[in-house]
């Protein structure tokens, strides 16, 4: 008679491997979490720029969300339930794969995305006409002149505009994987030069020059009829 050693299976070291992972993440993270307090790098500086063969000032946006650190953490997520959802097909039965699948392909997700340039911090362009935020997989485009205003928060600044559907939103990246979207508004992450009061400040004082303009255009136009 063969007695069978459980400890030994792929499917039991899988599964209890994951107090160990866990273990992992929240050393990393503790460590990352120590060493952000201690050195705390400055924005990215602000830069002239073309968008849609239009002038712009870019201000790139700094984060630490698109760090070395959280890909380690994703990708030790998602490796562990895509072994083990591959091990639990082999081993033991369909079940497994199924309930392993979703997890594995959320945390890994992040990362890939990252790789080829979707999901990443992205920043904030000002043209003489409009404001357009990109930001991890979303893009929001508005015109200054559709502005009413903008009021910094805690950690992004909220843009209100006159009309709600003056605001355009696309997504670059699936919506498991994309920022926020609120509908009829716009949420500027921080991160970028001047922080979110300067930023408010700026995105209301650019809305004032062109709602300004807008006004004397239509008044000549009035005028020449």
């Amino acid at each position: 008679m063969v007695l069978r050693n459980y400890h030994d299976e792929p499917f039991t070291i899988v599964w209890s491997s994951l107090p160990i992972v866990l273990g992992l993440i929240v050393l990393i993270s503790c460590v990352d979490l120590i060493l952000a307090k201690r050195s705390r790098k400055p924005a990215y500086p602000a830069r002239d720029s073309v968008l849609d063969n239009e002038p712009a000032r870019f201000l790139p946006r700094r984060t630490n969300r698109g760090s070395v650190v959280s890909n380690v953490v994703l990708v030790l997520l998602g490796g562990w339930f895509l072994v083990m959802g591959v091990v639990g097909a082999v081993e033991e039965n369909w079940l497994w794969p199924v309930l392993a699948a979703f997890p594995a392909a959320y945390f890994l997700g992040f990362p890939v995305l990252r790789a080829v340039g979707l999901f990443r911090p992205g920043g904030v362009w000002l043209t003489p006409t409009r404001l357009v935020n990109e930001q991890f997989g979303l893009r929001s485009e508005i015109a200054l002149s559709d502005v009413d205003t903008a009021m910094p928060r805690v950690d992004d600044v909220r843009v209100v505009p006159a009309d709600p559907s003056a605001i355009h939103h696309k997504r670059r990246t699936p919506r498991l994987w994309c920022a926020r979207l609120v509908p009829g508004e716009m949420l500027i992450l921080d991160g970028i030069e001047g922080g979110i009061d300067g930023l408010a400040a700026e995105i209301r004082k650019r809305a004032e020059v062109a709602q300004d303009g807008g006004q004397r255009r239509r008044r000549r136009l009035w005028g020449q009829r």
